[in-house]
């Protein structure tokens, strides 16, 4: 936890670890738009630009970071938006089932097939996939870091 609070001492807030276009060479509206099959079959879906830690090199004898450096990736988020009417009827484990039951579609395999090689045609590629309260992650890293 000590390296974590010296990297959280340095004065890196959340918007500085946000990237533009030039660093990622895609934007997020573009990543979106490869999702726009699931965004019509009535999901939500949004895709942010970020940073990750991924290399941190620590001097114990100086009680300094020597070398660390992030990585670019966008993170592509995939929910069930739930009119207000019905909010109170629907619990949080029968959203979790329903998003279940759409990731392990076929229809659902066949858009992350197609998404994987157009991806790859850019030289991106699909790290993950993890499903955390009520929705799914998505993870698009270069090919290069």
């Amino acid at each position: 936890m000590k390296y974590l609070k010296t990297f959280e001492s340095n004065d890196i807030h959340i918007e500085s670890l946000k990237m533009n276009q030039s660093e990622f060479g895609i934007t997020p509206d573009e990543i979106k738009y490869l999702f726009t099959d699931i965004s019509d079959n009535g999901w939500t879906v949004n895709a942010q630009s970020l940073k990750k830690l991924k290399e941190l090199v620590y001097d114990e004898s100086k009680n300094s970071i020597l070398n660390f450096y992030l990585i670019p990736y966008i993170q592509v988020s995939i929910n069930k938006t739930t009119p207000f009417e019905q909010r109170f009827n629907r619990s949080e484990w029968k959203e979790t089932q329903e998003l279940k039951s759409f990731t392990e579609s076929d229809e659902f395999k066949e858009i992350i097939e197609v998404i994987s090689l157009r991806l790859n045609d850019l030289g991106y590629y699909i790290n993950k996939q993890v499903i955390e309260n009520k929705q799914l992650n998505i993870l698009i890293y270069r090919k290069t870091d």
